[in-house]
């Protein structure tokens, strides 16, 4: 990671927990749309203030702080990869949470894959305290739930294009599918998850 991208973490211990988010929601949203537009502060002030959202959701789930710290720069490589797809009119948070869930499901599923399990469950994996009993907490956990209920191909190409943030292209290259296949296979999972979150 780029030396000049330093993390601050700012508590939010100002406001109660139900608010820490919303306010903090409304902050991420305008930060990310200030990023976009090519703000590097802002980008460096978005980056620094989720760092701790993402490890306390990470610690929940992950053995050490090593594997936590590992997960984090790929959660923050993803975000940096797919900040083009993220639409600020949308909470932030519900967005990050995906992403980390992806994140964290790739570690599991390369950790047990490696100890010779090929099926990681995502049932014991929790979510942070602060989103129990939210909205965002059930958004996430109906797109999770969403998500694991697609063909296996599918849920590759979603994560690779929407969450990854590659290219048609570079989805062809890693799939073997080509580029239409790539758009159809999409489009299908698209269809599929409009249905099961209708």
């Amino acid at each position: 990671m780029d030396a000049s991208l330093s993390f601050s973490q700012k508590p939010l211990y100002s406001l109660p927990m139900a608010y820490q988010s919303e306010e903090q929601d409304i902050v991420w949203q305008q930060l990310a749309k200030k990023a976009q537009s090519g703000d590097s502060a802002a980008y460096r002030e978005l980056l620094g203030s989720i760092v701790p959202v993402i490890r306390r959701s990470l610690s929940r789930s992950l053995p050490s702080s090593d594997i936590i710290d590992d997960v984090v720069q790929e959660v923050l490589l993803s975000v940096h990869k797919a900040l083009h797809t993220y639409s600020a009119d949308r909470p932030f948070l519900p967005w990050l949470m995906a992403i980390t869930s992806f994140r964290r499901t790739d570690y599991l599923r390369q950790h047990y894959a490696a100890r010779g399990n090929k099926q990681v469950s995502l049932e014991n994996v929790d979510l942070p305290d602060y989103l129990n009993n939210s909205e965002s907490a059930a958004q996430i956990k109906d797109v999770e739930k969403a998500l694991d209920s697609l063909p296996e191909k599918q849920k590759e190409v979603v994560e690779l294009l929407k969450i990854k943030g590659y290219s048609t292209r570079e989805v062809s290259e890693k799939t073997g599918l080509s580029e239409s296949a790539v758009k159809v296979t999409m489009h299908r999972a698209l269809q599929k998850l409009k249905e099961k979150l209708a």
